[in-house]
């Protein structure tokens, strides 16, 4: 689908008059595609997770989602169909699902990434190498809501910032991490 004329040359002036730069005629008809293409891919978006919404209120302990593949807003292991499960939460797979429905794991750690870090994350801001971490969680040292596999080995660490549940912050030795703690360790 391409923009008529006067749909390119209204981009045009709205561009030039924000970014104080004029745009030729093929360089504005390029970006003013580019700009209607990627709204329509966030309308489609917008509709896929409207209909989901509204299939919960029909199904609110959720259900399997079988219209594509997605990832899981806890591991992002890529899931479909059987495997996979959405709910108020968002979509996630089969194992971090039972840990959120078993309170092993908060839900809100789907909705809001910003509140806590995963194994590789801690090895990227603090230096803390995995089998580090893994030690300072069996020693308390550090806490982690642990989502395991069937057979109950750990699948999945979800270590809580500052302020995010840990009800026992700063009680003891354990201690929620900051990225300026690296000199801790």
């Amino acid at each position: 689908m391409s923009l008529s004329k006067e749909a390119v040359d209204e981009f045009k002036g709205i561009y030039k008059d924000k970014y104080k730069k004029e745009l030729n005629d093929a360089e504005a008809s390029e970006a003013a595609n580019n700009l209607v293409g990627f709204f329509k891919v966030l309308y489609d978006c917008a509709v896929k997770e409207a209909e989901k919404k509204r299939r919960l209120k029909k199904e609110p302990e959720g259900f399997h989602i079988t219209d594509g593949e997605y990832n899981c807003l806890i591991c992002h292991r890529q899931v479909t169909g059987e495997e996979s499960w959405y709910d108020k939460w968002g979509c996630k797979c089969l194992l971090c699902q039972k840990a959120v429905k078993e309170g092993l794991v908060p839900g809100f750690v789907c909705r809001d990434s910003d509140s806590w870090y995963t194994m590789w994350q801690l090895k990227d801001k603090f230096g803390l190498a995995h089998q580090t971490a893994k030690k300072l969680v069996r020693e308390g040292k550090l806490k982690a809501r642990i989502v395991p596999y069937a057979d109950g080995k750990p699948y999945e660490y979800v270590f809580l910032k500052r302020g995010f549940g840990n009800k026992k912050r700063n009680q003891g030795k354990r201690r929620s991490l900051k990225p300026a703690d690296k000199s801790r360790f």
